[in-house]
């Protein structure tokens, strides 16, 4: 981060004397001590990304094709005249220890067409599903999955 807010501070000058270096390094110094200080950041967070950064992408891409699977089984739902819409609400625990985490996941249901997080107690999740279909193995999806390897990244 102390690296980035230094580029950052350089790019914002628009040229490298040796002052404006100088002043960059204390400034972005200053930044980087006050995010850890006051912001509660860490570098360990940054370490706990640079590990998961192949894992964060695929993540992103599963959840595009989970948007796009749920987006047709919702479309299918909605405009069929034969196929009766039965709403639930579901509940699981979730055995992620990170808040940040579980904070992802809960986004994730969210994005998701048909679903949505209603509340987030601790590690316990209420979801509203569209349809019953929607809800099925929500406790066991992917996305709980691949958080918990992740999670299991920077612990360990």
């Amino acid at each position: 981060m102390f690296v980035l807010l230094l580029i950052f501070w350089i790019i914002l000058n628009g040229k490298i004397t040796a002052e404006i270096l100088a002043l960059g390094v204390v400034i972005a110094g200053a930044i980087f001590w006050f995010m850890c200080k006051f912001l509660e950041y860490s570098p360990k967070y940054e370490l706990c990304v640079a590990r998961n950064i192949g894992w964060i992408l695929v993540y992103f891409v599963v959840l595009i094709v989970e948007i796009f699977k749920s987006a047709a089984m919702v479309y299918k739902r909605v405009y069929s005249r034969k196929i009766e819409i039965q709403p639930q609400m579901v509940f699981f625990n979730v055995d992620l220890e990170s808040e940040f985490l579980r904070i992802v996941l809960a986004n994730s249901i969210t994005l998701t067409p048909g679903t949505i997080t209603v509340d987030v107690d601790e590690k316990q999740f209420c979801v509203h599903a569209l349809d019953y279909t929607l809800a099925e193995g929500i406790e066991d999806s992917v996305f709980i999955k691949m958080l918990k390897i992740m999670e299991g990244n920077c612990n360990g």
